[in-house]
C-alpha cells in the first residue's frame, strides 16, 4: 500500500480533534453534574438555566460525536484513497462545539477562557481548509 504523504498535516488534525473532544465530551459524560454546576454558575445570571442545560447537551453531543467522526475521517484517509467525508463531518462537528462554547465564555465575560477556544478553533479552521 502506498501512502499519500499529502495527507499527514490533515491525519495531525484529526488525531488532536480526537483527543480533545472524545475526552471532552467523556469528561461531560462521567462528571455531568459537576459540568453542569460550573457552567450554571458561570451563565445563570445572563441566560436562562433551561437554554444553559440546553447548551452544555448540545456541545457534548457536538464534541462526542465530532470526536468519532474524526476517528471515522482518519480510517477512511487510512484505507480510502482521497476520501474526507466523515473528516468533514468530524471537523465541522468539532468547530461547532467551539462555537458554542465560545459563545458560552463571551456571554460570561470570560475572555482569558474564550482566548484558548480561539486557539482550538484555528487548529480546527485549517483542518476545515484541508477537508473543503
Amino acid at each position: 500500500m502506498v501512502y499519500n504523504t499529502e495527507h499527514i498535516p490533515l491525519l495531525f488534525i484529526l488525531v488532536f480533534l480526537v483527543i480533545v473532544f472524545i475526552q471532552s465530551g467523556v469528561d461531560k459524560i462521567i462528571n455531568w453534574k459537576g459540568n453542569l454546576e460550573f457552567t450554571l454558575s458561570t451563565l445563570s445570571s445572563k441566560i436562562p438555566s433551561f437554554l444553559v442545560v440546553f447548551a452544555l447537551f448540545i456541545v457534548l453531543l457536538l464534541e462526542t460525536f465530532g470526536g468519532f467522526a474524526s476517528i471515522g475521517g482518519i480510517i477512511e484517509l487510512i484505507f480510502c484513497k482521497d476520501q474526507y467525508l466523515w473528516a468533514q463531518i468530524g471537523i465541522t462537528s468539532c468547530s461547532s462545539a467551539l462555537i458554542v462554547l465560545l459563545l458560552g465564555q463571551r456571554i460570561s465575560q470570560n475572555y482569558v477562557d474564550a482566548k484558548t477556544i480561539v486557539i482550538y478553533f484555528i487548529v480546527a479552521l485549517i483542518g476545515l481548509t484541508l477537508v473543503f
